[in-house]
């Protein structure tokens, strides 16, 4: 063989050897691309996908903190303060839940939201006693003394719209506790009976007949008896429409079973709406009213519109009886005692007994410190609040987990708050102080005219 065949052999499997080279590396290249995109696919699998969904999801979302003292009171504890305010003093073992405190992405209103939802206090324990407060004289004061036998009719509104809430508490709730105190003030020898209207089937149109027909008597006309009238309170709850007319009509025959000379006739009518059964509740009291019963018949309305207040004002009218809307647990209450008062089923008279003025100024400066205790409590109750929701702050702020700037921010929002507490306390207290005065010169001009 000569050189130019050698050197021809020689370049035909070089060349050969470098293409199988070229094409191995292709394959692998292929192969590692493709190893690639089947990691990426196993990183973003539909599960992983879901799991980070879900751990989006469990991030809480505050409400919005409220910034009315009554809704503040209304609100109650915050969810870790339930078990731990009776504390007399906190532990930093009591913010451990901060740790989990989500501030990422958090403006500094719903920081603000989140650590009121966690750390407020349930003021009830301090606003209640306050806000109950009795200006009572006792033996200088006034004594009750009946007129006549009261004879009277509660009659229930049960329709489907009393299960609403007001101010955290439901409706039908708040009736029935302002029934059972109004049962307890009785004087000694009431007649009370109880009806309810509206308590069968349900809102629908389908149960209407049968809802506008329920008119229960749930306690006949006869003596108070505490643990009989209130078990009768229990046995009913909102449910349908409100047949208040035909109440009305068969309340004015429950008066009747007891009715007497001697008996003073009264119906309280407790509702949260309209007649919506067609019938004429304005013409019932009015025909009760010129009845041989002479009947009074009062209204409740319980947080009404304009529409429902015109009606049952109509129905008070007509009915020579008084109106009020109400809308809140203290408010029900004192209502339903000013009007017994009004209605002249008592009357009050100056107590016989000997008083001496300065016996009546001295029982009234041991009633302005109770207030002003009471008061004090309140005051004390809002600065400790104040300092445990700041301390959930400054635990943020050691761990680096907020800034200086949203730390002041926070207890901006967080002083507001006390802010607000304080001028309620401050206005229930001065409210308190005037009734007492009030009082205190009403039991003196009553002396004097003697």
């Amino acid at each position: 063989m000569n050189l130019g065949a050698n050197f021809t052999v020689k370049k035909l499997l070089l060349t050969a050897m470098a293409s199988l080279f070229l094409m191995a590396g292709c394959n692998n290249a292929e192969k590692s691309i493709k190893d690639i995109e089947g990691s990426a696919e196993e990183v973003n699998t539909p599960e992983r996908t879901e799991v980070e969904a879900e751990e989006a999801k469990s991030a809480p979302e505050f409400s919005a903190a409220p910034t009315e003292a009554t809704d503040i009171i209304a609100s109650g504890a915050g969810e870790k303060m339930e078990d731990i305010q009776k504390s007399a003093k906190l532990t930093e073992e009591d913010f451990a839940a901060m740790d989990n405190f989500p501030v990422e992405d958090l403006t500094v209103d719903e920081m603000f939201n989140g650590i009121v939802e966690w750390y407020a206090m349930d003021y009830s324990v301090v606003h209640d006693p306050l806000i109950n407060f009795e200006t009572d004289y006792g033996e200088y004061g006034i004594d009750k003394k009946e007129m006549k036998q009261l004879n009277i009719s509660v009659l229930i509104d049960a329709s489907g719209s009393m299960k609403a809430y007001v101010g955290g508490e439901q409706m039908m709730t708040l009736a029935k506790d302002a029934v059972k105190r109004f049962g307890a003030g009785l004087p000694e020898e009431s007649i009370v009976s109880l009806r309810v209207y509206g308590h069968e089937g349900t809102g629908t149109s389908a149960d209407k007949a049968m809802s506008c027909a329920s008119n229960e008597l749930f306690y006949s006309p006869d003596y108070y008896e505490e643990a009989s009238f209130n078990e009768a309170l229990s046995k009913f709850d909102a449910a349908g429409w409100t047949p208040l007319a035909a109440a009305i009509q068969a309340g004015g025959e429950d008066l009747r079973v007891k009715a007497s000379d001697k008996t003073q006739n009264m119906i309280f009518v407790i509702s949260d709406g309209v007649e919506t059964c067609g019938g004429n509740p304005v013409e019932e009291a009015k025909k009760l009213a010129a009845s041989d019963l002479n009947v009074e018949v009062n209204v409740l309305g319980f947080n009404l519109d304009s529409e429902g207040q015109k009606q049952l004002k109509k129905v008070a009218e007509e009915g020579n009886g008084k109106y009020a809307n109400v809308k809140s647990k203290v408010d029900f209450q004192k209502t339903f005692q000013t009007m017994l008062a009004e209605a002249n089923a008592v009357v009050w008279e100056l107590n016989k007994k000997a008083v001496h003025g300065i016996n009546i100024n001295n029982h009234t400066i041991k009633l302005n410190d109770q207030v002003l205790k009471l008061h004090s409590n309140f005051f004390d109750f809002a600065a400790k609040e104040n300092s445990i929701l700041r301390m959930a702050v400054g635990v943020l702020r050691d761990d680096n987990r907020i800034d200086n700037e949203t730390q002041f921010a926070l207890t901006d929002l967080i002083d507001e708050r006390r802010a607000t507490m304080r001028e309620y306390g401050e206005s229930i207290k001065k409210e308190k102080l005037e009734l007492i005065e009030k009082t205190r010169k009403e039991i003196f001009e009553a002396l004097h005219a003697q």
